[in-house]
């Protein structure tokens, strides 16, 4: 999606353009690519601190989301979270997409997760729809922008239990999520797989899928 930021201080205009990063589904013997630009070419990530410089902008959160990656033998990438507020009054136009339906999930993969624009007030959050020409931000108000989730690819069952506990690691899923949908039990403490129940658990897990397509 692409929000259009502009507005005046001390008499001098400005604008600022902001392409959130999607990312991409998993695919034969890869991850889904996490948090990347995909809508121009010629793009590029601008630094918070590049941001706060030059605009009356201040960036709380940038972060990737966790657990909403479409599970897979090869998992979905994972989008990017970030909070923006307005040091002024500011005005705001989108383009985007993504915000209804989730990207699908392949071969026995998991759909990924929708993405999301949300305008925060005096606490309240307000839902905004993917596109809209005109709205205006209030000094103290937060943006937060969602971007969508890659679906999966594959079988979860089949997934190296390595990456899961990688994954677990990094965060980007939680150790409940790495028993629930990769079948391997991560013991976070000592940061290890307890293999024996991860097989177990796994076979029991296939046997259930099975009985349940009988």
């Amino acid at each position: 999606k692409v929000i259009a930021y502009s507005g005046v201080v001390d008499q001098v205009y400005w604008v600022y353009m902001d392409i959130t990063e999607g990312a991409y589904g998993g695919r034969l013997g890869k991850d889904g690519v996490d948090a990347v630009d995909v809508l121009y070419a010629n793009t590029r990530n601008n630094p918070i601190e590049d941001i706060e410089a030059h605009y009356p902008l201040r960036i709380s959160r940038y972060e990737l989301r966790t657990d909403k990656s479409g599970a897979g033998k090869w998992r979905g990438g994972n989008g990017s979270i970030r909070d923006m507020q307005f040091q002024g009054r500011a005005h705001m136009s989108l383009e985007g997409d993504g915000h209804r339906h989730p990207p699908q999930g392949a071969f026995g993969g998991y759909d990924g997760a929708p993405g999301d624009v949300v305008l925060i007030s005096d606490g309240k959050e307000q839902h905004l729809p993917s596109k809209f020409q005109s709205k205006w931000a209030e000094a103290g108000d937060i943006i937060r922008t969602v971007s969508p989730c890659g679906g999966g690819y594959g079988d979860p069952l089949e997934r190296d239990p390595q990456k899961v506990l990688d994954d677990v690691l990094d965060e980007m899923i939680s150790v409940e999520s790495a028993r629930t949908l990769y079948g391997v039990v991560v013991d976070l403490e000592s940061k290890t797989i307890d293999h024996r129940a991860s097989q177990e658990l796994r076979a029991a897990m296939s046997k259930q899928a099975v009985a349940g397509k009988a």
